[in-house]
């Protein structure tokens, strides 16, 4: 008798007796192949020792006056960083902000990217561990409020957290990769490049044979609904922005900037809601916020195109108004509070969502492109206005400000890029030039150095929304 399993033979009525088991060999089953590379996501999380005080670029700061955020893992007996695995489909930032909300409670906002961490795991796998320094975010901010519900990770996986200082923390850390994280950290600190400013260069997403309107688009009942509280920072959650004189259909409502450089965005009219804490979320809020953000993309993405205000100047088609949806995370990641853009009807369409449920200030500066119906001389004054583009990108990175957007279409675009490797530090210059794919973002991070500005790293990141290769079933109104 071998291992095979007996399967059992019936006989119709009336058959001859014959033999009642058969031995018949059965295809053992293929054991899922593991992933090799496991893909995870962290912050280095740190805050002032006196809550009073605020961080400036580019000020040397005392690693005794700076505290950092660590976590126990009782199955590990260990303390380590904040971090866990990317889900299916999850930008890395997106996962780095979630789980450390997830383990600690801390809401964060993420800066400058540190060293990967790279160790064999069981089974012939590797993982790969990226870290970001990582600030505390005030319950208030806009970014807070875009971002879903996080439900708490259980006591089995994080029974403690604490904040201690660096001196302590080394003591503390267990693994050698993480204390080399935290050697890392505190270098910056003495050398006052701990604070940066973020820039951010977005692609918006393409048009297509079946364009739609994306302010018709804007969530209603989204994200920030989710989260009990109203919006701020610009329009009010549940409608669109509504468009300006002379917009294209789906357009944010901007303030316009001379051609120029400008001036700072202007602060949002509405007042700041008062400060809230967010609720510990239960897993039916986490399902039902996923629920209607699925709803928010469906009806999105299933409405009735627009005619565009000029056939050299298209609006978003139904994958870019998908992108733009899921954009929302990526800029909540890296707490950008204003936007500039171009104005390219994609360029403001892109925004809609972000800025309908409060994402921040939104303000058009003519001089990132070339007027719709101009076509003919727009190359009269090439040389001209390829300077007022970088005069704006070089007034960008010399503010010490926070997250900053650039949404911005073609020459502008890559004259920006440009702009921006030039304040590069050797590793930034010698890289190759940056290509960016629709609904794509170049993240810059900008050091306040005695010399100027000057970019220590930059980061590509993108949405992945999916293409269907079949139009979106239209909801039906009934339910």
């Amino acid at each position: 008798m071998t291992s095979r399993d007996l399967v059992t033979v019936m006989r119709p009525p009336g058959q001859a007796r014959r033999e009642a088991t058969t031995l018949v060999p059965m295809r053992p089953m293929p054991a899922p192949r593991p992933q090799r590379l496991v893909r995870s996501a962290g912050a280095l999380v740190w805050r002032f020792v006196d809550p009073t005080r605020v961080a400036v670029p580019g000020e040397p700061i005392d690693p005794a006056d700076i505290e950092v955020l660590m976590v126990h893992r009782p199955r590990y007996h260990d303390w380590s960083w904040p971090k866990g695995k990317a889900e299916n489909g999850e930008p890395l930032v997106a996962a780095a902000v979630r789980e450390v909300e997830e383990e600690t409670g801390q809401v964060i906002t993420l800066g400058a990217p540190l060293t990967t961490q790279r160790y064999r795991l069981g089974g012939g796998q590797t993982k790969e561990v990226h870290y970001w320094v990582g600030t505390p975010m005030p319950a208030d901010d806009p970014a807070v409020r875009l971002r879903a519900p996080v439900a708490r990770a259980p006591r089995t996986e994080i029974d403690q957290t604490t904040w201690a200082t660096p001196e302590a923390a080394a003591d503390m850390l267990t693994r050698r990769g993480d204390r080399r994280l935290l050697a890392d950290l505190v270098a910056r600190t003495r050398e006052g490049r701990l604070a940066t400013s973020t820039i951010i260069v977005l692609r918006p997403g393409a048009a297509d044979a079946a364009p739609i309107d994306a302010a018709s688009a804007a969530p209603v009942g989204g994200r920030a609904s989710a989260r009990g509280t109203s919006a701020s920072g610009g329009t009010a959650s549940g409608s669109a922005p509504t468009p300006g004189p002379g917009s294209a259909p789906g357009s944010p409502s901007v303030p316009t900037v001379p051609d120029g450089p400008g001036p700072r965005a202007a602060a949002p009219s509405t007042a700041p809601a008062a400060p809230t804490l967010r609720p510990a979320p239960t897993p039916a809020m986490v399902a039902s916020a996923a629920a209607r953000r699925a709803a928010q993309v469906e009806r999105a993405s299933s409405l009735t195109a627009e005619a565009a205000a000029h056939p050299a100047d298209p609006p978003l088609g139904r994958f870019g108004v998908r992108q733009s949806f899921d954009l929302i995370d990526l800029l909540s990641a890296f707490g950008v509070g204003r936007a500039f853009t171009s104005p390219s009807a994609r360029a403001r369409q892109v925004l809609a969502p972000w800025a309908a449920v409060g994402g921040g200030s939104v303000t058009l500066v003519e001089a990132l492109g070339v007027p719709v119906g101009d076509e003919a001389g727009a190359d009269k004054d090439a040389d001209a206005r390829a300077g007022r583009v970088r005069a704006f990108a070089a007034q960008r990175l010399r503010e010490q400000a926070g997250a900053t957007l650039l949404s911005v279409t073609g020459a502008a675009r890559d004259l920006i890029v440009e702009e921006i490797r030039a304040y590069g530090s050797s590793a930034i210059v010698g890289a190759s030039p940056v290509s960016l794919g629709h609904g794509q973002i170049m993240v810059a991070h900008v050091e306040q150095g005695t010399d100027g500005p000057v970019v220590v790293a930059v980061e590509t990141h993108s949405v992945t929304t999916k293409n269907p290769a079949v139009p979106t079933r239209r909801a039906s109104r009934r339910h």
